[in-house]
This record gives structure tokens, sequence and C-alpha cells, in this order.
């Protein structure tokens, strides 16, 4: 009863909008399809920590993912690899280092036709997590050291078709992204031996994303951006050789961007 009455409060919504009938897109231009993906992606990527330091670069991507129908509702899950070097500026600089992203996310919704467009409201859940190695010294020989980060986080949007030619459609979405859990580890002892390696726990923070694609049968091409904006982390006290010291460390606020290029192929039979 519950699921019936949020259906009908949507579908009221979108139709007071619209000023259209509404009903369930059928698996066709409008609505989503069944389908299996690999693509690759090209990115510029910037984390910053205002005032503190800055990691800017380019990656190279790999992602993998399916959606299929499901009696009106639908399910698509992604992974996503990201690998290439950045630059370092803060206390000093330093150039050509590793930085490495997975990310997996699922997601359900519902699909929405009106006259000439789609609307998929969506949810679900995603895990982001990062490997930043910036181990070595700096131009003003500070030792640098890896970071680990990880967020747990719901996903939010909105999907809109439009057919674009006999065979294309242009989709394009719009998500906010609520952090449910942010881990950050610090591995200090990279700059010292006898130094603890801090976790932090991240809890308040935001993301958006936007993307539009053009959608052929078999491929599709599309450009996105992606941001975070994470607030300090909570506090913990560092030790040195497993006695805690006076040292209190923290994972500053931050923000990051993602800009980026994808090109993805169907499988064929899918």
């Amino acid at each position: 009863m519950k699921a019936h009455a949020l259906n009908t409060l949507v579908a009221v919504v979108l139709t007071g909008v619209s000023g259209s009938v509404l009903a369930d897109a059928p698996p066709g231009a409008l609505g989503t399809t069944d389908q299996y993906e690999l693509g690759v992606q090209a990115l510029d990527y910037q984390y910053k920590e205002p005032g503190l330091m800055s990691n800017k670069g380019s990656k190279f991507g790999l992602t993998a993912g399916f959606a299929k129908r499901l009696d009106g509702w639908n399910l698509s899950g992604e992974a996503r690899f990201a690998t290439g070097n950045v630059n370092y500026n803060g206390s000093g600089t330093m150039s050509g280092k590793p930085d490495r992203l997975w990310e997996f996310r699922l997601v359900a919704g519902e699909d929405y036709a009106f006259e000439s467009f789609g609307l998929t409201p969506y949810a679900g859940v995603g895990y982001r997590t990062l490997f930043n190695d910036l181990r070595g010294f700096s131009s003003t020989g500070m030792r640098g050291y890896r970071r680990y980060s990880e967020y747990l986080y719901i996903p939010i949007g909105l999907t809109h078709r439009f057919q674009a030619g006999d065979d294309g459609r242009l989709s394009t979405s719009l998500e906010f992204d609520y952090l449910a859990y942010g881990n950050q580890k610090s591995a200090l002892s990279d700059t010292q031996v006898g130094l603890s390696d801090p976790v932090n726990k991240q809890r308040k923070g935001y993301g958006l994303r936007l993307s539009s694609t053009y959608e052929a049968p078999n491929w599709s091409l599309g450009v996105f951006y992606n941001y975070w904006n994470i607030r300090d982390s909570d506090t913990s006290r560092l030790s040195f050789f497993g006695v805690p010291t006076n040292v209190i460390v923290w994972e500053p606020k931050n923000n990051t961007n993602e800009f980026g290029l994808q090109l993805k192929y169907r499988l064929p039979g899918m």
C-alpha cells in the first residue's frame, strides 16, 4: 500500500509539472532498456583542501554496467575504475604521484513516459574508495605519505530522455549524493617510523553529478561532471610506538571535481 501511494504521488507531481498524461514507460525510446555495457573514460581530476593543498591530474577509466526492467521498475548497477598520476601542491610540490579510484553503484527507479520525453527518478547506494600515494620528498624536503579514502553514499537522481533522430536519444541525469559514512586513513608511518596511521571518520558531506549522453542502439557517447564537498572529519589522537601523544589530527574539509568524457559499448545479444 505504501509503495502504491508513493508511486501515485510521484505520478501526480510529474503530471502537474508537464501538463501531459502520464503512463508507465514501455521498454522503448523513452524508458530504461535491458542492457550490459563496457566503457572507457578520460577525465580531469582535481582534489583540494582549501588553503592547504591540492592534487590535480588526468585519469583514464574503465566501466562496466547493466540495466534491467522489472515489471515497471528498473534496476541498474555500475562498477568503475580510474587511474592516473597527479601533481601535488602544498608543502612544496611533487609530480607524477599515483592516484586510483574504485566505485560501485546500485540504483532502482521507475520509468514515466510523456508525449515527447521520459523521466526516471531513482535512488540507491554507492561505494567509492580512493588511494593516493604521495610517498617521497616534496620540493621543500617534506615527506609525503599514502592516503586511503572511502565513502558510502545514497544517490538520489532524475534521468530525462528524449528522442534524437530515428535510432538515438539524448539522456541527461542530475543527481544528489548524501554521504552516509566516510573513512580516511593517513599512513603517517611513511613519514617517521613509529608514528601511528590515524583513521578519521567523515560524517558530513554531499556530492553532485551531472551527465549528458547521446545513446545509439549499440553505443553511447557523453560528458559527465562529478563533485564532492566533505566537511572536517572527527579528530583522533596520534601515537608514537603505541604510546598516545598530545597531537590531535583530523582530515580537513575538502572538495573534489571530475570533468570527463565517456564512450560505452553495448554487448551484442544483450
